[in-house]
Order: C-alpha cells, then structure tokens, then sequence
C-alpha cells in the first residue's frame, strides 16, 4: 500500500524512526483539530452552567464566539503544539516495540491498546492543563505564559496529584480507543485502494465511537474547578453525567469529536506513514 508513492509498513519502522514520525504526526494532528479539540471540551465540561445550556455543537459554538471572540477556539493551542508531539511520538514509539514482538505481531488491536494505556502517564499533565485553558474564560489562555500559570494554578490548588485528575478514565479512553484505531489503520495492506486519509479518518472516528463515554468522564474531572471541585472519583463524575443528561450524556459532543478526529487522525497517520517511509529509506534499521 502506497500514499503518494510512500507507505512504511507498521512494526518496521528503523531506530527512532517511528518516535521521530510521530512527533511530526502530532504537531500535524494539533494544527488540524484543534479548534474542533476545543468546542467538543466545551460541549462535555460540567464547569461552564453558560455552554450547558446550548444543546448542539453549532449552539455553543455560537455562544463561544459571540462572548469571547473566534480566538478562544484557540486556547491551549501553543502548549499542545509543544507537548502533543512529544505524546504522539511516544505512542507511536511504544506500538511499534510491542509490533515486533511475537503477541503484538499477531494482534495490531492487543498491541494498540497496550501503547495506549501505556503512554498515559506521560499524556495525562498536558491534557489536564490544555482541558483547563480550552474552558477557560480569560484572555490569551492559548499562549505559553498562560499555560505555565495555568500549570502552576493547578498545582498550587489541587497539588501536583491535580495534573494527573482524570487519569483512570483516561487510561480506559487511550486503551480501548487506540485498540480500535489500530484495527482500522492495519486494514490498509487489505484495502489498497481506500486513500490513506479516508483510512485514517475512519480510524480515527472508531477510536472515539468506543471511547467518548470514557472521554466525556475524563473531561469532567479534568475541567471541574480547581477551588472548588465537585467530583472525587471517576464514578462521581459518571453519575453526574448519568443523572444530568442520561445514557445520551455519555455521547454529548459527538458531532464535533467525529468531525475533529477525522480531520486531525487523517492529517496524521498520513504524515505518520509518509514520514515513516522516508525515514525507513535513508536510516538502516537496528
């Protein structure tokens, strides 16, 4: 399989070569998303009672922009550009090891959700500060300067424990979502003529099909107030969600998360293969 000529296959990827391509795949990604990133935070957060009262993506959509400006579609996009590439590189890192071992050579889906959870750890902080800043109200929350005052916000507030809030649903999402997205993704060598960015769209799309629940979980907990936070545990912030909109609750930003994670998942795992490809002819595998 071929994207404009170039296509490395997964689990083959030289050296470093696939923590390189995912860096460039996650800076690629954030560009493409982002604004999409934002209103679907803002659709699932409990801490704003103003966008609660919006029903559909284009409803607070509307709101966001007429009380705050289009900039704010933009919040926390400077320290995502810086961290994000770094988390991708790492995932990307991580499948490709558990790809050349004999269990994860057979199983892409096993493999996948195995790089998911495992690199959690290291995506948990930045995306508690990015969800932080998306629902912020305050001027230039999209800069650096107000993502480090946001960071040490949270750690004066809650303790360095706050920038891991969210981090058991979080480990649920990247497992069972990048088990999805990996399934997708290693159908390419059996559909050689579906363009690598439709692919990678669907991929992307069935990462979140399976996993919103778990993401809208993850946001609640990540956006509550940091004086005054309402939910503790995981299954607090489920039952929030469960009481305040139902089962459908779990689903709320749909719309928007599959539109973002089509684009942004296409505009990755295409530069991720391109990348791949190239760096899989110029450096010699070790």
């Amino acid at each position: 399989t071929h994207v404009g000529g170039l296509m490395a296959p997964v689990g083959e990827a030289p050296g470093h070569g696939a923590a390189v391509a995912g860096v460039l795949a996650g800076v690629a990604q954030v560009v493409a998303e982002h604004p999409l990133d934002t209103l679907k935070a803002r659709m699932q957060t409990l801490a704003r009672p103003d966008l609660r009262a919006h029903d559909g993506s284009l409803s607070v959509l509307r709101a966001t922009v007429a009380r705050e400006g289009g900039s704010a579609l933009f919040r926390g996009i400077v320290p995502r550009l810086l961290t994000y590439g770094a988390v991708k590189g790492s995932l990307f890192n991580i499948y490709e090891a558990l790809r050349r071992t004999p269990v994860g050579e057979r199983s892409p889906a096993l493999a996948g959700a195995l790089a998911g959870l495992l690199n959690c750890p290291l995506s948990c902080a930045p995306e508690v500060v990015k969800s932080q800043c998306q629902v912020g109200s305050h001027d230039g929350v999209g800069s650096g300067v107000a993502f480090a005052r946001a960071t040490m916000r949270i750690v004066s507030l809650r303790g360095p424990r706050g920038l891991f809030a969210g981090l058991l649903p979080l480990c649920v999402r990247d497992c069972v979502g990048y088990c999805a997205l990996f399934c997708v993704y290693e159908q390419r060598r059996a559909l050689p003529h579906v363009p690598m960015p439709v692919l990678g769209g669907l991929a992307g799309c069935a990462f979140y099909v399976v996993a919103l629940p778990a993401d809208r979980v993850r946001t609640v907990l990540m956006t509550q107030s940091l004086a005054e936070p309402r939910f503790r545990t995981a299954m607090d912030a489920a039952r929030a969600v469960l009481a305040q909109a139902g089962l459908l609750g779990f689903y709320r930003g749909l719309a928007p998360t599959l539109a973002r994670t089509f684009m942004g998942q296409a505009v990755a795992l295409t530069v991720y293969a391109r990348a791949s490809a190239v760096l899989q002819r110029r450096v010699p595998a070790v």
